[in-house]
């Protein structure tokens, strides 16, 4: 369900891409943090820093002439715990029949704080005949859901042959019928599901057959959203997933949002939140990655992405809304399973610095390893490696502990302030903050040059082996702080002084800055594996 040019018109369209794209080429103090004077962290010397002197330490980074920067005071966490943010796009089996690899997957996600799944719930399988309903097909992820803790997102989708006047093209779907299914799928599942997806990449050919429709989705959206509320007051309705390139514009990034809502303004109302799907140019650059090809051809970062679905939600009228990216992720084909697992740690920090609330990785289990066809790219994506003929085999892919790493030290955390600009970091490095409800402070810091951004002036520093040295100035909270590289392996622990050297690479590190009651011996410990 990505966006993954899988058939003749989209690879067409693709290569028409890549050929203009040639073309056009030539806490202050302690009580700020919540600190505390009794920490206990074994055979380390603990000598506190005073708030004056790292302020001073803060102030001595500044470029010339540039005002104090207050790195450290007012930390506030917002938006949700990182732990609450993380999920997966599932394949999993949908029907009550037995499925190991379910039960496993499931398992998987025991270790995570609130972890989300999204799965489809196919209308064919509820209502494969009108008015017979077979739930039974597709409750048994909801019921597991409940019982594991995981909060679940039914995507509800797609046509169905007796409901659409061209039983081939999903485009023809009577609009009435969709709604009947989507009302009595809230109604079945309102006291576990409260969010509701409804469609996905409809602004793609491949899932809506005819040229996608901005106007009868929003009719769509507005129909199904009515019955849904009807039938769960209290539930949530996403506006569908939409693929990051569009069939009427291939560059007119989110277009379709932008063409829905013009054309039925009303449709705002009908949508509590909005779903991305902010995959990077053929799932190939990192998600930092921008490029100006020409005037009217972009390649988007995963933030600027962020930021045009904003804007559009705003210039059409539209209050605020929550933004989930209902699919992201790279698959370990042209790239190596280490690169992804970087962009994957880098793409979930991001997207809690940007405020989106749920980022759902696509997808948990490898397809078998088939190079043939157009994409094969598309059997690449999971975190976990294909489990073979058999379905024994279990070998978690290292983008998987990546994110195990950083729902781990940030689970509680929410992100509190980008301290790049306060730092002077260039473009695309980062230090970003994060705090826990005990005043713990932590960071989450890499260089993110590793494919350049290119602007039509020329490219940006950077390249495969770009890093950032880094004096960082700490706070006076600090206790003792710990580095852990993207893995979870502790790199080093060092009692607090003025400031503290790191080295920024393309690989998340983890800084504890010891602050607060939650600066223990925990602290310390390993990564569950």
């Amino acid at each position: 369900m990505a966006n993954r040019f899988p058939d003749w018109r989209e690879t067409l369209f693709g290569a028409m891409a890549l050929v203009l794209s040639f073309a056009l080429s030539a806490c202050g103090g302690a009580a700020e943090c919540g600190c505390s004077d009794t920490v206990s962290v074994p055979d380390i010397d603990v000598p506190r820093l005073d708030a004056g002197d790292a302020a001073d330490a803060a102030d001595a980074i500044l470029p010339d002439g540039g005002p104090p920067a207050p790195l450290w005071d007012d930390l506030v966490g917002t938006g949700e715990p990182v732990g609450g943010i993380v999920g997966v796009a599932s394949h999993m089996r949908t029907s009550d029949d037995a499925d190991p690899l379910r039960d496993f997957e499931f398992d998987q996600y025991a270790g995570f704080q609130g972890f989300r799944i999204r799965r489809g719930l196919r209308w064919n399988n509820v209502e494969p005949a009108r008015d017979e309903w077979h739930f039974d097909q597709v409750s048994t992820p909801v019921t597991m859901a409940q019982a594991r803790g995981v909060r679940i997102l039914p995507l509800l989708a797609y046509g169905n042959s007796w409901a659409q006047d061209d039983p081939d093209s999903y485009g023809t779907l009577h609009i009435a019928d969709y709604a009947t299914y989507a009302g009595r799928m809230a109604a079945e599942f309102c006291a576990t599901a409260k969010d509701y997806e409804l469609w996905n990449e409809e602004n793609i050919t491949r899932f809506w057959d005819l040229p996608p429709d901005p106007a009868k989705y929003a009719d769509l959206l507005i129909a199904s959203a009515a019955a849904i509320r009807t039938a769960c007051p209290d539930a949530r309705v996403v506006f569908g997933g939409l693929a990051s390139y569009d069939d009427v514009g291939l560059f007119d990034t989110w277009g379709f949002l932008r063409r829905a809502l013009a054309a039925r303004p009303e449709a705002c109302a009908a949508f509590d939140a909005l779903a991305l799907h902010p995959y990077t140019w053929f799932q190939f650059d990192p998600p930092e990655h921008d490029e100006e090809v020409s005037f009217d051809v972009v390649k988007h970062s995963q933030t600027r992405m962020t930021t045009l679905a904003r804007d559009i939600l705003a210039a059409g009228g539209c209050a605020p809304k929550p933004i989930l990216f209902t699919e992201v992720g790279w698959p370990s084909y042209d790239l190596t399973e280490d690169q992804v697992a970087r962009y994957a740690a880098r793409s979930l920090l991001l997207a809690a610095r940007d405020g989106v609330e749920g980022w759902y990785w696509y997808t948990f289990w490898d397809d078998a390893p088939d190079s043939g066809g157009i994409r094969p790219e598309e059997n690449h994506f999971g975190l976990w490696a294909w489990p073979g003929a058999d379905d024994s085999v279990r070998r978690a892919k290292p983008a998987w502990l990546a994110l195990k790493t950083a729902a781990t030290l940030l689970g509680g955390s929410r992100f509190a302030r980008d301290l790049g600009p306060a730092l002077g970091l260039p473009n695309d490095v980062y230090c970003l903050a994060f705090v826990d409800d005990a005043g713990g402070v932590q960071l989450a810091l890499w260089d993110g040059r590793e494919v350049p951004d290119v602007t039509l002036d020329g490219e940006d520093a950077g390249g495969p082996d770009t890093t950032f040295a880094l004096d960082l100035p700490l706070p006076g909270c600090t206790i003792v702080t710990s580095l852990r590289d993207m893995n979870g392996t502790m790199l080093e622990t060092r009692p607090a002084g003025l400031t503290l050297p790191l080295l920024l690479t393309p690989q998340v590190q983890y800084l504890d800055l010891g602050c607060g009651p939650s600066a223990s011996v925990a602290r310390l410990a390993p990564i569950p594996r």
